[in-house]
């Protein structure tokens, strides 16, 4: 076997080939601009890796020292079943993944600039995760390549997560991003398990569910975007996104604002910001029961904003009334609609003026001829 023993400073400004490199301790190995370097098996760096051009390894990465991602460029391109990973929790600058098989990774990964998904399944091993740096992005992502593992994105605007399950492709995206936000996204395939959910869900998904860990920033203003795959709902358009804050639930119904595809292949989009830690897709409880979700919070952080009446846009004659502890009426709509900021009780008056935290009381009248309802909300 052929292996090269780098153990003096060297700069590399020409074509470099070679089955086995070993850096040593001490040993400082710089990649000049424009300099590819292509490992048919295994290099270990002992020593410092500074990486200006481009490198190519087809076997194992072990990473016990030092790299300097430069301006570089670094490919896993291995056609083995399995190319270990083990980079040492550092940074790549563009890391590419290609040749197939599993690319297994031991240790947390940050891209600076891009991941290229091309051919392979970059997996996770102890828990470690993908973290793109804030201007960092990626292309491809597909059946055939995506990130098996956690991963983290910090951003605004709409954040995809390439994530998937080994053989699936399932992005995770965050639309409407205001504020730069640090999010990670994890896919978890169930087996076994059974997610629950409340009176506002027909059923859940016995797919997968999704949990989002929001290190900074807050996406009130924002919505999630599920995709689906081998569902079992027959029809997206009674899918809604739904939101837990336990991995099995009990889930209730985010919405629906959009979707697109079928069951076997599309997505959804949630209509209310996802404030929750866990989510997955679900079949609307489509019935005309009527259910008050009597809480309403004015602090507009996406929960509670607003005075829920599940089911209420089917009565296009309604009449919802709210009024005082002394019985003065403050508030009145009809044709309520939970959908419409303008048609539903944020906890303003009529006149526009943000009410006193406390109980109220409500009446709701269908316009359909049956006995008008009527409880208390607690307003904060």
């Amino acid at each position: 076997m052929n292996r090269i023993l780098i153990i003096l400073q060297v700069f590399f400004t020409c074509n470099v080939f070679a089955q086995d490199v070993l850096i040593t301790p001490g040993t400082t190995v710089t990649i000049s601009a424009g300099t590819p370097m292509a490992i048919t098996n295994a290099l270990t760096n002992n020593g410092v890796l500074v990486n200006n051009g481009s490198i190519l390894i087809g076997g194992q990465w072990v990473n016990n020292g030092t790299y300097t991602p430069g301006t570089g460029a670094i490919t896993f391109n291995s056609t083995a079943p399995v190319q270990v990973i083990n980079h040492n929790a550092q940074a790549f600058n563009s890391l590419t993944i290609s040749g197939g098989g599993v690319k297994q990774f031991l240790a947390d990964i940050t891209i600076n600039d891009e991941l290229v998904l091309t051919d392979g399944i970059l997996e996770s091993s102890n828990n470690a995760k993908i973290n793109f740096g804030g201007t960092a992005t990626f292309s491809g992502g597909s059946d055939a390549s995506h990130i098996k593992g956690i991963v983290q994105r910090t951003g605004q605007g709409d954040l995809i997560f390439p994530i998937g399950n080994g053989n699936v492709y399932l992005p995770v995206q965050l639309n409407d991003v205001g504020a730069d936000i640090t999010a990670a996204v994890t896919l978890h395939e169930i087996s076994g398990e059974v997610l629950t959910g409340d009176n506002t869900l027909a059923s859940l998904s016995n797919q997968r569910y999704w949990s989002l860990n929001l290190l900074s920033g807050n996406l009130s203003q924002g919505k999630i975007v599920l995709p689906a795959a081998s569902e079992n709902f027959t029809d997206l358009t009674q899918v809604v996104v739904a939101g837990s804050s336990t991995a099995l639930g009990p889930y209730t119904t985010l919405g629906s604002s959009n979707f697109t595809g079928t069951p076997s292949a599309g997505t959804v989009f949630s209509e209310l910001a996802p404030t929750t830690a866990f989510y997955a897709l679900a079949a609307a409880n489509t019935e005309n029961t009527i259910n008050v979700y009597n809480a309403v919070s004015v602090l507009e952080d996406g929960k509670n904003d607003f005075l829920r009446i599940l089911n209420i846009e089917q009565y296009s004659n309604s009449a919802v009334s709210i009024f005082n502890r002394w019985g003065d009426r403050v508030f009145q709509m009809k044709g309520y609609n939970n959908n419409d900021r303008n048609k539903r009780f944020n906890g303003l008056s009529d006149a526009g003026v943000a009410l006193p935290s406390g109980t109220y009381f409500y009446s709701i009248n269908l316009g359909d001829g049956s006995e008008t309802k009527t409880g208390y909300l607690h307003l904060k």
